[in-house]
């Protein structure tokens, strides 16, 4: 019977097969790689140098041998020489022939040398004043370069013109509204009205109530509303005049001959008509509690118009200071006049406090304040 010696136990290689593992630019398939590197030398697997037993030096098998056949797996390849290549050398030359597998190499992938880019022509010569606008307007393309198959494609640079700036839109010049001019130069109003000379306050004062009164003035009129012009009235109300120079004792006999319809001289004339400081004082006094009643009205009336609603008598400005003089100020005069400038602003909703007021100046010691109050009761019943 045969015995077939013990042949080393061949361990084949596993293939792996590994999709994460496949490399798209130098393709494997498990562990082999293009071209196949043949496996390292291992003296423990060398060759026998005798055989155990003596049998025919022929093979066990015969078939045709394929030119083209390649076994699935590998076989072992020949040791490779090393430093004991000498001894294996002479042991081969004694031993007998061992019977091998044919061993087929798999022929190794050629890569393709890189070919030389050809040279490029030369560039034409480009005049000189056009060299800056050539090169502006030349497009960068990338020269040619080798190819490496192990490696990932790069992309080839796209070089584009620089985008163009926007063109300036047209500046829009902004012109801010210019501030309504005033109708009037309140300031002079001011001015005049704190004047020491007293006729030009009165004067100040008739030329503000025609204004008022006046229908085509009173956009005008209303700018006079400011607290400044009432602040100015109010203080021709509040003056001291008892320091200011009165009537003499010839002035009031010229003005009694004058009144009682006596003859008198021209001298005397001039002198009964003349007034003194204090009478300007007082008859100024008069004039801005009419000027305050009339710019009182127009303020009542431009609330009623934007609000609808009334402002109490208490808060229209310098009505207090009116009543004041009404009920204080020794010349019977000023409380005449502190009468009729209440009978001008009154309205229903005052009727209950004008009433009061007048209903005690119907009581005063001098009779033609009796018969102003009198008059404005009447007046005002009939609202």
């Amino acid at each position: 019977m045969l015995q077939v010696p013990n042949l080393p136990n061949y361990q084949l290689p596993q293939p792996n097969y590994n999709a994460v593992k496949i490399d798209i630019h130098n393709p494997s398939v498990g562990n082999a790689t293009c071209p196949i590197q043949q496996p390292q030398y291992n003296p423990q697997y060398a060759p026998v140098t005798s055989p155990y037993y003596t049998y025919p030096q022929t093979q066990l098998y015969d078939y045709p041998q394929a030119v083209n056949y390649q076994p699935a797996y590998l076989p072992q390849a020949q040791a490779p020489a090393t430093a004991s290549a000498s001894a294996t050398a002479n042991a081969a030359a004694t031993a007998q022939p061992v019977v091998q597998q044919p061993v087929v190499q798999q022929p190794a992938v050629q890569q393709p040398a890189p070919q030389a880019c050809p040279p490029c022509p030369p560039c034409p010569a480009v005049p000189a004043p056009q060299v800056a606008e050539a090169a502006a307007a030349a497009t960068v393309s990338a020269a040619p370069q080798q190819v490496n198959i192990n490696q990932a494609p790069q992309p080839t640079p796209v070089v584009t013109e620089a985008p163009k700036a926007p063109a300036e839109a047209p500046k829009v010049e902004v012109v801010p509204p210019a501030p309504a001019a005033p109708l009037i130069d309140l300031n002079s109003f001011l001015a005049r009205l704190s004047n020491p000379d007293f006729e030009v306050q009165a004067n100040t004062m008739e030329e503000i109530a025609n204004m008022v009164n006046d229908e085509t003035q009173k956009a005008k009129a209303t700018e006079l509303l400011d607290s400044k012009v009432i602040d100015a009235l109010t203080n021709i109300m509040t003056a001291d005049s008892s320091k200011l120079a009165g009537p003499t004792q010839e002035q009031i006999a010229a003005r009694q001959k004058l009144m009682n319809g006596q003859q008198i001289s021209d001298q005397e004339k001039a002198l009964a008509t003349t007034i003194t400081p204090m009478e300007q004082a007082e008859r100024n006094k008069s004039y801005a509690m009419f000027t305050s009643a009339i710019l009182q009205k127009l303020y009542g009336d431009e609330i009623n118009k934007l609000t609808g609603t009334t402002v109490p008598l208490t808060e229209l400005p310098a009505a207090m200071t009116i009543v004041d003089q009404l009920k204080d100020n020794p010349n019977p005069m000023v409380r005449t006049s502190a009468i009729e400038a209440l009978s001008y602003i009154q309205k229903p909703e005052y009727k209950k406090d004008l009433t009061t007021l007048f209903t005690i100046a119907k009581n005063d010691q001098d009779k033609g304040v009796q018969e102003a109050a009198a008059a404005a009761l009447d007046k005002l019943n009939q609202i």
